[in-house]
């Protein structure tokens, strides 16, 4: 038991890796986007935003990451 507890952890440990590699490099995109989706006028952004959150560039570009790079690990 102890044998597949241990292989367990690593391959735990290893996808947490990968995640954060991943994640790395694909968070600058994301905040691109959502820089560029301040700049367009509302009818053309492809990231809506509340109105008054000017500011939360990289929050929103953060939980766009967090909410779409999970499907990458699904199986």
């Amino acid at each position: 038991m102890s044998v597949a507890n241990r292989h367990t952890g690593s391959l735990f440990r290893a996808e947490r890796q990968e995640y954060r590699l991943i994640y790395a490099l694909s968070f600058p995109l994301f905040l691109a986007v959502s820089l560029i989706s301040r700049l367009l006028p509302p009818r053309l952004r492809p990231l809506p935003f509340e109105p008054g959150s000017y500011f939360a560039v990289v929050s929103d570009a953060r939980a766009t990451a967090h909410s779409v790079l999970p499907y990458a690990f699904m199986r």
